[in-house]
């Protein structure tokens, strides 16, 4: 009996590491990876709008260049009252609410509304300086600098673009997928408790026994994150993700960043937390076993009167 409680024990501290690690990832998923709040704090406090706003202005400036529109005419409009920075942060949010809400549709915001306004009052005050009719002609080309000015804008503005993934059924899959571990998340907080309170059940006659099976779960667990988080910030592998477009470079720098730290502080918390375990173990088998020898030593003494 003492032999299947030993195997329980160690077979349940086992499976109490793969918890961890799965209760680490779920938490990362919910809170981080998964967040527009989050993602978008990310990029503004990175440089990235800045990046963003000198690539946008080098194009709107080639588009002025075969337009002959003036460049402030459309950076004017594209940089009016942060608009640019709240339609990323609106693009972001619909892509990441898309991946997480099974009864969305994947839709995106454009730019449109931001310069048909001022390129057509553009095209029309000169047109009515060449003493030239606003015809359906100009109306077409007009609509049709402002689709590409909007084009321009959209490409700077969907850090996930999902238009050329998500016909495919393996991405559909791994949607499913995602909102499944979403969805049932709680599951691993809950499994977690379960063997936790399973190996206190096993230690009833002694329950701080528990405490060094709970503790080296923990401990074990949490290496799995700290270990590959430690390796990649020491090799400063996400400053070195490279792409070509500069300004989607930064965002992917910024976020893996932030995606290592934050593994390597949670695991390092859970860390320190199975410490406390091993540490409250030792602490209490110590009091423990003083106390059992005042014990024997104060009968030893009542045995000699």
């Amino acid at each position: 009996m003492q032999n299947i409680k030993k195997i329980s024990r160690a077979v349940l501290s086992f499976l109490l590491m793969f918890v961890v690690v799965a209760l680490i990832g779920v938490i990362f998923m919910k809170q981080v990876l998964m967040s527009a709040s989050d993602l978008n704090k990310q990029l503004e406090e990175s440089s990235y709008y800045i990046k963003v706003e000198e690539s946008l202005t080098a194009e709107l400036k080639t588009l002025s260049l075969e337009t002959s529109i003036p460049e402030e005419v459309f950076v004017g409009a594209a940089m009016h009252q942060n608009s640019l920075q709240q339609l990323a942060r609106t693009n972001t949010e619909q892509v990441l609410n898309y991946l997480i809400d099974p009864d969305a549709t994947y839709s995106t915001t454009t730019a449109r509304r931001l310069f048909a306004e001022p390129v057509t009052t553009y095209v029309e005050g000169y047109a009515a300086e060449q003493n030239q009719p606003f015809d359906e002609s100009m109306q077409a080309q007009t609509d049709y600098i402002i689709d590409e000015a909007t084009a321009i804008v959209g490409s700077h503005t969907m850090l996930f673009n999902l238009d050329n993934v998500i016909a495919f059924p393996q991405f559909q899959t791994a949607r499913k997928m995602l909102q499944t571990v979403l969805a049932y998340f709680y599951l691993v907080p809950l499994a977690f408790f379960l063997i936790a309170g399973a190996l206190v059940c096993l230690n009833w006659k002694l329950p701080h026994r528990s405490l060094i099976w709970i503790g080296s779960g923990l401990v074990s667990g949490s290496a799995f994150v700290i270990i590959p988080a430690i390796v990649a910030l020491s090799l400063d592998i996400p400053q070195r993700i490279t792409v070509s477009t500069d300004y989607i470079n930064t965002a992917l720098r910024a976020l893996a960043m932030h995606y290592t730290t934050f593994l390597l502080v949670t695991g390092a918390v859970v860390f320190f937390l199975g410490i406390a375990c091993l540490v409250g173990y030792n602490q209490i088998s110590k009091a423990k076993r003083a106390a059992y020898r005042q014990h024997r030593d104060y009968g030893t003494e009542m045995k000699q009167y």
